[in-house]
């Protein structure tokens, strides 16, 4: 995987979720764009680039946040290594293990980020499991999503190349 479309793909997450995911979240459903990003990197193109996508874009999501810096980096860093572990072991090509995936990646990184928080302050970090699991069903959603439409583009563009082609040697162009 090209660390341009991987940086391009983290900046674009960064970018929608500081500017829309505060209305999604509003509305009742939150979402983690970045940690999207990061479990389609990790399935995509294995452990380190994985392990490399979450640190990059959870320290940029936490300095962006105003929260501790690292605790982010540290749960993503964690969720992509072991993703990437994970599909480098197994073939995830159906939507319902990619959804599985996703799901299971963003408890691990609720876990991993709420255990970080309550060990840094005395009071920890109060959230309820609905919260959570109904933040790791959008994110699987929106991951799947993400994947089959990564997935159809390039077949796309070829069909599109191959029909103007066509086209152009059926009239002389």
């Amino acid at each position: 995987m090209k660390a341009a479309w991987v940086g391009l793909g983290l900046g674009l997450a960064l970018a929608l979720q500081t500017t829309l995911a505060s209305m999604l979240a509003g509305a009742g459903a939150p979402v983690d764009l970045v940690l999207v990003v990061v479990v389609a990197v990790a399935i995509a193109g294995g452990p380190i680039a994985g392990l490399w996508a979450g640190t990059v874009g959870g320290l940029v999501q936490d300095a962006l946040s105003g929260g501790v810096i690292g605790v982010g980096g540290l749960a993503k860093t964690l969720v992509g290594y072991v993703v990437g572990q994970f599909g480098s072991r197994f073939m995830i090509a159906r939507a319902w293990q990619q959804l599985l995936v996703f799901f299971c990646g963003s408890l691990v990184h609720a876990g991993c980020f709420i255990g970080v928080y309550s060990l840094l302050f005395d009071e920890g970090m109060m959230t309820s499991y609905g919260a959570v699991l109904t933040q790791a069903t959008v994110n699987a959603a929106i991951g799947v999503t993400l994947a089959a439409g990564l997935q159809a583009g390039p077949g796309a563009i070829e069909r599109r190349r191959l029909r103007r082609r066509n086209l152009s040697r059926r009239f002389g162009g």
